[in-house]
């Protein structure tokens, strides 16, 4: 599974955007637009599993319900298509420029791994 981005609730669909421009061979979706905001909102746990079938790792600040979903999932053998977390004290959520070239690095760097079940940290890019 390769590494499509689905950015989640909190973070701005400016922000795919912005990636979108910068780096076309990125694909990259906003919960704020895809699925018809299907997802925005509700539940994380089916949000992981419909982005997995979709081929998309997420992209989230969610430190708190994120990571023991991640545990359920694993305890009934569900898979999930990958969690990059973002921490607000390294990347502000308003910090758009800083996300865009987070996640551009991000990807250049990590695209070629698989991304089923991975779980990885989004760092701060270096200027």
């Amino acid at each position: 599974m390769p590494c499509n981005l689905l950015l989640d609730e909190n973070i701005s669909h400016v922000v795919a955007g912005q990636v979108q421009k910068h780096q076309p061979a990125i694909i990259i979706e906003s919960v704020h637009i895809w699925q018809q905001e299907a997802f925005r909102g509700g539940n994380d746990r089916e949000l992981l599993i419909v982005a997995a079938e979709a081929g998309l790792t997420l992209v989230t600040y969610d430190l708190k319900t994120i990571p023991p979903l991640l545990v359920e999932l694993a305890a009934d053998g569900q898979s999930h298509g990958g969690v990059i977390f973002v921490d607000a004290l390294t990347i502000a959520n308003d910090e758009f420029g800083t996300m865009t070239r987070a996640l551009i690095t991000f990807w250049e760097r990590h695209q070629a791994l698989n991304w089923k079940n991975r779980v990885h940290f989004l760092e701060k890019p270096r200027r």
